[in-house]
């Protein structure tokens, strides 16, 4: 089994292990949280991530056992694969325990990234593997592509993170 791929299972294994499954309590969440993942959320469209990448894609639901573990929007390629898993957080507590919870084994790259929002750092491993965690005020969010969303840039990445920050205030 190649590096990238170990990775790559590493860190879905990750997300469905750090995320809230659909029926699991939810007593350490926050009314915003609960309100974020117990409603649609929009902080980004298949448009948003078409127009920042290139890439025609469209939503898909929550679903860690194919990497889509994006507590907020999930966007899967044309090829039904999981691209991007983006999650919404409510306060810098919640951007602090996001941040802190990145496994340095899967991500063992850290680089803080100014001028999106007033925190921001991007987390990388093997194989361009990513996760982007931003706050801008009571906001947060979180970016990690997969699968062919891999390719993407960091720029392209920021923007789509910069695109969301400003729709979850």
């Amino acid at each position: 089994m190649s590096i990238v791929w170990r990775f790559t299972l590493s860190g879905i294994a990750y997300m469905a292990a750090c995320s809230p499954s659909a029926d699991a309590p939810r007593a350490r969440e926050t009314p915003n949280q609960v309100a974020a993942s117990s409603e649609q959320c929009d902080i980004l469209t298949a448009a948003d991530v078409q127009a920042a990448t290139g890439t025609s894609v469209e939503r898909i639901e929550r679903n860690p056992a194919i990497g889509a573990g994006g507590t907020c929007v999930n966007f899967a390629g044309a090829n039904g694969q999981a691209y991007l898993g983006v999650n919404l957080l409510s306060g810098a507590a919640a951007y602090s325990a996001s941040v802190s919870a990145v496994p340095e084994d899967v991500y063992p790259d850290k680089e803080p990234v100014a001028g999106l929002g007033e925190e921001a750092v991007l987390f990388k491993g093997p194989g361009g593997l990513r996760y982007l965690v931003a706050r801008q005020g009571v906001s947060g969010v979180v970016l990690f592509p997969l699968g062919e969303g891999v390719k993407m840039s960091d720029q392209q990445l920021r923007d789509l993170a910069a695109k969301a920050l400003a729709s979850a205030r």
